[in-house]
């Protein structure tokens, strides 16, 4: 576990500097700035950027989105040079092996991703002996490929899992022939099948495992749960506001504008992904026990978990009963 430990450490050490750099340079002298790592631009992690663009969050907080490999963020995170991170499922891996975090908030509650494959690639099957492109070995996306890969009678020793980084390059990674396969969110799996790409299983179907949400170490919200307070409650806000049908030709045309691409596709992604989108920021308790059941499968973990081991539900609580007695 020390070792483990000081290698995720060693990881962060070199974020920092990516980190500094991405931020405007009046951002170090700014308490107020609050930096989250993005793991893409898919609808998934849209309502960041959609929230942050509506002004939903609190004039407290400016959220500073910087888009990163998940487990880099992780050890970021860790390491306290980062506020929040958004990938729960390489988060999840983490708390399983001893780190620091909860979840606090989920912007998904399942998941909307979907296998692509290559034209020619007919089957699960046809996926022998080939490369497969997740973000990460250890998040929701790598673990979704295995999930969908056994369910299908084949283990991971018979493919190859490239783990890319970040959603925009196993993107390319496909388009260019580089893979046979990967896992993509809406709206990149729906540009995908427009381009003749096959769209073979729904992550969804087989795992409710997390993707999307906010991550925080659990040093970190005691020692400042205003700002964490303030990010639920504009997450919260956003979530809401995105699920009332009377903002749907707004949102599609948000969609259609910051991915550019047609408002038909931005229409038939979000129908997609609003399917998956939390409506209160929480996941069903049986859910998540199943995700625990599906990790300490996966990684041999002999301890036990419960959801309350993963999750820290009460700052999120608070913004809930503050809504509600702001809406009677």
């Amino acid at each position: 576990m020390q070792n483990f430990l000081v290698s995720w450490l060693a990881v962060a050490i070199l974020v920092v500097n990516f980190i500094s750099s991405s931020l405007p340079a009046e951002a170090a002298s700014q308490t107020t700035k609050v930096t989250i790592h993005v793991p893409s631009k898919s609808l998934a992690i849209m309502p960041y950027y959609f929230g942050k663009d509506k002004g939903f969050f609190s004039e407290a907080i400016e959220p500073q989105l910087v888009v990163m490999s998940p487990p880099t963020a992780i050890a970021a995170l860790v390491a306290g040079e980062l506020d929040f991170a958004t990938t729960l499922g390489a988060a999840t891996t983490a708390i399983m092996r001893g780190l620091p975090l909860r979840r606090l908030f989920y912007v998904q509650q399942e998941p909307a991703h979907a296998l692509l494959v290559q034209p020619e690639v007919k089957t699960i099957q046809d996926l022998v002996g080939k490369v497969i492109a997740v973000t990460a070995l250890t998040d929701a996306v790598g673990m979704s490929a295995v999930v969908i890969l056994k369910a299908h009678g084949l283990d991971t020793s018979r493919v190859t899992l490239l783990a890319t980084q970040v959603s925009d390059n196993a993107y390319k990674a496909l388009t260019t022939g580089k893979v046979a396969a990967t896992l993509l969110a809406p709206p990149y799996a729906e540009e995908l099948e427009a381009k003749g790409y096959r769209r073979l299983a729904e992550a969804r179907t087989y795992a409710p495992l997390s993707f999307i949400g906010l991550v925080a170490s659990t040093d970190a919200v005691k020692k400042n749960p205003q700002k964490a307070y303030a990010l639920l409650a504009g997450l919260y806000r956003t979530m809401t506001y995105l699920h009332n049908p009377a903002n749907r030709t707004e949102v599609i045309q948000y969609i259609a504008s910051f991915h550019k691409i047609d408002p038909p596709l931005a229409e038939k992604a979000f129908a997609t992904q609003i399917a998956s989108y939390s409506k209160d920021g929480t996941k069903p308790r049986k859910s998540v026990e199943r995700e625990i059941e599906i990790y300490r499968e996966t990684f041999k973990i002999a301890k036990s978990f419960t959801p309350d081991d993963l999750e820290d539900m009460s700052l999120l609580r608070r913004v809930q009963e503050g809504a509600a007695a702001q809406g009677r």
